[in-house]
């Protein structure tokens, strides 16, 4: 009897670890998740965007040397494709009007748009000729902002036109974003990381990081600014020039997008992660997401 019991516990702890192992928690900020692989892929994803309409994830595909241009990854697809573009064209970057249900392409010359029909990315009707590096579309007010050329030169759509304005606030940045009050948060191309808040007259920079790291700018949800930095994450605030650690990944970071349903989607080499909220009276959910690969 008393073997049984020495087995039956040895059972219990062997499933109870494999449940652990299986349902495994990763705590960011006040939140747990589970993780789930969506993709697998042959280089590594940066500038990850999501279509909110579909859960499709746009990303620039990079290998050793060079760069595959941008790539689709369709929610329950089976394979990502490449999105092919026109001669000369080289797609740089996307973003999603969602309140207009245009994706725009940011190309070396100009921005056009795209719709899920096509089989390429053409440059049809450009909008301007600029050589634009990324996009920044403010949820507010859906105003949109680029970056340009190799200074990454900071300009605002004028009242829906496609006349632009050189946003004198924020001159020039790597990346660049808005929260709902108004505050910016950026890059700027001297490496550093700073925030501009509406209360102050001039941008402060954020400490604790140094000018070699490569930063990955986002609006979560929660109209929080978020970076990631190497393997962790971090929030920043208008009130402290101290980033606060949020979480702690254990590998390279080099994509970063928050959905509609508060997943926070990871790029990093090889692969494409999913970390899914764990609701309390479901710990384990089921994954609901095909993986797909390259």
């Amino acid at each position: 009897m008393r073997s049984l019991t020495i087995i039956l516990s040895v059972f219990t702890i062997f499933i109870a670890g494999y449940n652990t192992e299986k349902c495994e928690r990763i705590k960011i900020g006040n939140e747990f998740y589970k993780r789930q692989l969506i993709a697998t892929i042959d280089g590594y994803p940066t500038g990850m965007v999501i279509d909110p309409r579909t859960d499709h994830i746009f990303f620039i595909l990079h290998k050793r040397n060079y760069t595959k241009g941008i790539h689709l990854l369709k929610h329950g697809s089976l394979g990502i494709k490449e999105l092919p573009v026109s001669d000369e064209l080289l797609g740089q970057c996307v973003a999603i009007d969602t309140a207009n249900n245009v994706i725009y392409i940011g190309t070396n010359q100009g921005l056009v748009t795209y719709d899920y029909s096509r089989t390429e990315i053409t440059a049809e009707r450009p909008i301007g000729d600029d050589d634009v590096r990324s996009i920044f579309i403010d949820k507010t007010d859906n105003q949109m902002y680029i970056a340009t050329g190799s200074n990454h030169e900071i300009f605002r759509f004028m009242n829906g036109s496609a006349a632009v304005k050189r946003y004198d606030k924020i001159p020039k940045a790597y990346s660049f974003i808005l929260d709902s009050k108004g505050n910016a948060f950026y890059e700027y191309i001297d490496g550093r990381l700073y925030f501009f808040s509406v209360d102050l007259y001039e941008p402060i920079q954020y400490k604790g990081f140094t000018r070699e790291l490569k930063y990955i700018l986002q609006l979560n949800n929660n109209d929080e600014a978020i970076v990631a930095v190497k393997g962790s994450l971090f929030r920043l605030f208008t009130k402290s020039i101290l980033p606060v650690k949020i979480g702690q990944l254990g590998f390279k970071i080099t994509g970063l997008a928050f959905d509609h349903k508060n997943n926070i989607i990871i790029g990093t080499k090889g692969k494409i992660y999913r970390y899914k909220p764990i609701d309390t009276n479901d710990p384990c959910p089921a994954d609901d997401y095909f993986m797909s690969s390259i």
